[in-house]
């Protein structure tokens, strides 16, 4: 079964051994048993099934219940919820004290590398961490799939107390901090070839992509201090003009044309409309 193979993949990633994940998935799938109904279960051979339930006893993932109905020493598993909490806290106390443990060494890398991002889920997995790191402000614009993405890392990130300003092209279907719609997405859309997403993180951290309509996605990310800047004014410009175009839209609109193309013309000096 395809579920149950990735299931075993991610159990196996989470630091159980083959036999391990194996039998934990049989258990849970089928509890209380006995060991001899784990290795049926699971095609874990007897000889082997007996030292994987001894391995899952002492992790705490599995326990003994009480023999019932002569079928001898029975087993009950961790509920999924649980495991994952778990596995959670384990993963994140081995992970502080490796940070600890690092720092001692002195030498920090290079913060100014630019790092490629050249999938989808890798630039969507940096993006929610670069969310998840944020203790101040958020700096982000986006498109609607984007936004359904983060759209828990950003509500989780609200409630910490971390103020967001969000850019988002198209109409917005929810606000989540400080929201903009942007008034130009079809044709930055058509610019572009594709949506954009930048993530700016306390002014300390920059994730930049673009999902590119015809195929193709490029993605960075970085603590470089310029690429930072250039992307936090980015953003910051886009709220302007959304704040601006909001309030004066119809009379910019007669002076720039309906898609602020006048506006939007870098290499056309502005004439002063006439009384």
């Amino acid at each position: 079964m395809v579920v149950n193979n990735e299931i075993n993949k991610l159990l196996i990633d989470l630091g159980l051994t083959a036999y391990e994940a194996r039998a934990y998935l049989a258990l849970l799938l089928r509890q209380p048993a006995t060991a001899y109904e784990i290795a049926k279960e699971s095609g874990i051979p007897t000889s082997k099934v007996y030292e994987t339930v001894s391995r899952l006893l002492e992790k705490g993932i599995i326990q003994t219940i009480s023999e019932g109905h002569g079928r001898g020493q029975q087993y009950g598993a961790l509920n999924a919820e649980d495991f994952v909490n778990a596995k959670q806290e384990e993963t994140l106390q081995k992970a502080e004290r490796l940070g600890n443990l690092l720092k001692t060494l002195g030498n920090s890398g290079d913060s100014n590398l630019i790092w490629r991002l050249n999938s989808e889920d890798g630039i969507y997995n940096k993006a929610k961490q670069l969310i998840r790191q944020a203790k101040d402000h958020l700096l982000i614009s986006l498109w609607r799939d984007e936004l359904i993405v983060l759209d828990e890392s950003l509500e989780a990130a609200l409630e910490r107390g971390v103020k967001i300003a969000l850019v988002h092209f198209g109409i917005p279907e929810k606000k989540i901090g400080a929201t903009f719609h942007h008034p130009v997405e079809k044709t930055l859309h058509q610019e572009k070839g594709g949506r954009g997403l930048t993530l700016v993180t306390d002014s300390r951290l920059v994730l930049m992509a673009t999902f590119f309509d015809q195929g193709g996605i490029e993605g960075a990310w970085s603590r470089n201090h310029t690429f930072v800047t250039v992307a936090e004014d980015y953003v910051k410009h886009d709220v302007y003009i959304t704040k601006v175009t909001s309030i004066m839209g119809e009379d910019l609109k007669r002076i720039f044309g309906e898609e602020y193309q006048e506006l939007r013309d870098v290499f056309k000096p502005v004439d002063k409309p006439s009384d």
